[in-house]
């Protein structure tokens, strides 16, 4: 909930804070001034919820500032607390006369004061509506004083800064007029004399030039003067001022004329404000009836847009299929006239001849389309109906482009066909993949049978119950398997050396501690290599997974792969540690007579076996060739993630 807004309006710094103090711990938001000036500036901008006011201020009284939020229509109804030391009768009532709601003496209790206060605000609550009042203006009147009025210089001024005026002066006749005509002043003060001249002439003068419609009162130095010059008001001069001297009729009628002009100006605001809200209810009103009529002519309209938009319909739907056909196809359309020249072609078109329409230089399409049989040129060019036949295209390039075409004459009119060419250079070379693909795929087929078979049959001799046969002949499928897929999913393309290592250790792969350590340039292996260096990979990892360095938690397995000084072969080094102890087993096993016979076989390569003390060794060599090959750029040996 927001916090009640006071103007706190006190010229003593000390009372300010301690005053300032209390309303805040009583929940009110404070903003302190310290002159009924700069409370007039406060005013003009966000309007308080209470004005807590000091009567005694320096310049401009408090009892003036409460005549001033008076008279302005927008501050009205603001609630004003006046506090003063002075708690006499008299001032207690001319601070009400004022326009103040209430008057307190400072000498009162803070409970006594937050109470009254509390009270104005309730009741200013209850009694607050929306009247759409303009916002407060507030300003100070701006006096000129020209020369020496009644002898009594410092009094005057003295008296009209309490009366809330600003002043300003002119030492002649010459800088009071310059100025009035610069700038518009609610009254000025002449003397009766100003440099030897009479200032009702001065008056007159003033009166031709001022900006603005100023008060021009007129200062005598005798009493007598008034009888000796009767004409003053017919000279210009608005009001005569007889030396006095506490200035009392001076200040009355200041303030009475000052009154006056302010209701004149907030009545020109209310006016002003009055004319501009009628002026845009008559707007309104005009643009409300303006888009009534709009809208009776819209009904109108709409029955006759709703007819020509059923007419329209179907000849957007019809431009939507031709567009669609026309510009979203892959197929090459060709409009051509009764001679078989082509008025329009789609995208596609363009993009098969290598040109645009306008490039044809009118040459009949049967001179674009290159047929075999005479038959179907003939019918071409007659424009018979002709569907899917087989025929060529010469591109601007020079190329000729295979096509399928088909043609459809076009009933009544003048003739002409729709002719559709379809480029099926993709076809063709998509036929010839999956016929190569098709033989390949029997060739792998019989070579993997066979490979199964002799893995059954090598794993047989040396297993004499299925027991012990069947988890080594599934291992080592597994691994022909995991090779396989890897295969595919390079479309038995070539794979990395390091993807077949990754794929045939990856059982065995301790990723916290690092137990498998691969390093080495990139090196590609068709699929027949990649079969061949699986299943030694996958012999390899099994037995340390049995008896090597895979089988204890300490034990670390080092795969680099280097080629050879010359350039012509590649190392593989399979090496191990921390494992249990090796010893060289008593018979060779299939395992060992893969590992050694079948590099030998299918890669013309060669591998050994190392039993030593710390691990088994493996060491492979084997020949770059098509089979087995380097990516190129830089030949240094560089580590490969085994993740």
């Amino acid at each position: 909930m927001n916090r009640p807004r006071v103007l706190l309006v006190e010229d003593s710094l000390t009372q300010a804070v301690a005053m300032s103090d209390m309303l805040e711990r009583a929940g009110y938001a404070v903003r302190h001034v310290p002159s009924a000036e700069r409370a007039l500036v406060e005013l003009n901008g966000e309007l308080p919820d209470l004005v807590l006011l000091d009567y005694h201020l320096p310049g401009m009284q408090g009892n003036e500032l409460c005549r001033l939020i008076r008279l302005n229509a927008g501050t009205i109804g603001m609630p004003i607390l006046v506090l003063t030391n002075d708690d006499s009768p008299a001032c207690q009532r001319e601070g009400l006369e004022s326009g103040a709601d209430d008057f307190l003496p400072k000498s009162q209790s803070a409970e006594l004061i937050l109470m009254r206060a509390g009270n104005l605000l309730r009741h200013a609550r209850e009694a607050s509506e929306e009247t759409g009042l303009p916002r407060a203006v507030f300003r100070q009147p701006l006096v000129l004083i020209v020369g020496t009025p009644g002898g009594a210089d410092e009094d005057l001024e003295r008296a009209l800064v309490q009366e809330g005026c600003r002043v300003e002066r002119a030492i002649d006749g010459e800088a009071a007029r310059v100025m009035v005509a610069a700038r518009p002043f609610d009254c000025a003060l002449v003397a009766e004399t100003v440099g030897g001249a009479a200032g009702d002439a001065l008056c007159a003068a003033l009166r031709r030039v001022a900006v603005g419609d100023p008060t021009l009162i007129l200062m005598l130095d005798r009493a007598d003067s008034a009888r000796s010059r009767p004409g003053h008001v017919s000279d210009g001069v608005d009001d005569r001022i007889e030396p006095q001297l506490d200035l009392s009729v001076l200040r009355a009628r200041l303030r009475a004329m000052l009154r006056r002009r302010f209701l004149m100006e907030q009545n020109r605001r209310l006016l002003d404000d009055h004319i501009a809200r009628e002026t845009e209810t008559i707007r309104l009103r005009a643009e409300r009836e303006a888009a009534e009529a709009r809208a009776a002519l819209a009904d109108e309209l709409r029955l006759a847009n709703e007819r020509l938009q059923a007419a329209n319909r179907r000849l957007s739907e019809q431009a939507s299929v031709t567009r669609t056909i026309t510009h979203n196809v892959t197929s090459a359309l060709f409009m051509v006239d009764a001679g078989g020249r082509p008025t329009f072609m789609n995208p596609s078109a363009e993009t098969l001849l290598g040109c645009a329409l306008e490039e044809l230089g009118g040459r009949p399409l049967a001179e674009l389309v290159t047929m075999d049989d005479a038959a179907e040129r003939a019918a071409l060019a007659a424009l018979s109906p002709v569907r899917n036949r087989p025929a060529a295209v010469r591109h601007t390039d020079g190329r000729t482009v295979p096509v399928t075409v088909s043609l459809a004459p076009l009933s009544g009119g003048d003739g002409g066909a729709v002719v559709e060419v379809v480029d099926v250079t993709e076809r063709r070379k998509a036929e010839r993949q999956q016929a190569l693909l098709m033989a390949e795929l029997s060739h792998r087929v019989k070579n993997t049978m066979a490979t199964v078979l002799s893995i059954a049959s090598q794993t047989k001799q040396r297993h004499d119950t299925l027991e012990s046969f069947w988890p080594a002949f599934v291992g080592r499928l597994q691994a022909l398997s995991s090779t396989h897929n890897l295969l595919a999913r390079h479309l038995w393309g070539s794979v990395q050396l390091g993807d077949v290592l990754r794929h045939e250790t990856a059982p065995y792969r301790d990723e916290s501690r690092g137990n498998l350590a691969l390093s080495g340039e990139p090196l590609l292996l068709t699929s027949r290599a990649a079969l061949s260096l699986g299943m030694v990979f996958h012999e390899l990892a099994t037995n340390a997974a049995k008896y090597g360095a895979f089988s204890t938690p300490d034990g670390d397995v080092s795969v680099r792969w280097t080629r050879s000084p010359e350039g012509d072969a590649v190392t593989i080094a399979w090496e191990e540690s921390g494992g249990p102890p090796v010893q060289a087993p008593s018979r060779r096993g299939f395992g060992s007579r893969l590992i050694e016979k079948g590099l030998a076989y299918e890669l013309g390569g060669r591998a050994s076996l190392e039993f030593r003390p710390g691990g088994l060794a493996c060491t492979i060599e084997l020949p770059l060739s098509d089979h087995v090959h380097a990516t190129g750029g830089d030949t240094a040996p560089m580590p490969i993630p085994a993740g």
